[in-house]
């Protein structure tokens, strides 16, 4: 039996959403987005078609602006 699959998009729910890449399994599609967050900072969230729900997002873009904000 496989895994539930789980879409990764770029950008946000309400514009400018971006398919990335399905992953199996939920630890391993956030482990996923996680990591293109800290490579390629910006927003990003994973969504569950079974569901048609957005399980959880991340932008990394805020975080950067605060760092070089500080600076």
């Amino acid at each position: 039996m496989s895994e539930p699959t789980f879409d990764i998009f770029s950008g946000t729910s309400d514009k400018d959403a971006l398919w990335l890449e399905s992953i199996e399994g939920l630890p391993k599609a956030r482990g996923r987005m996680e990591h293109l967050a800290e490579v390629r900072p910006g927003a990003y969230f994973l969504y569950d078609p079974a569901s048609h729900s957005i399980l959880a997002n991340t932008d990394s873009s805020r975080q950067l602006q605060y760092e070089t904000q500080d600076k």
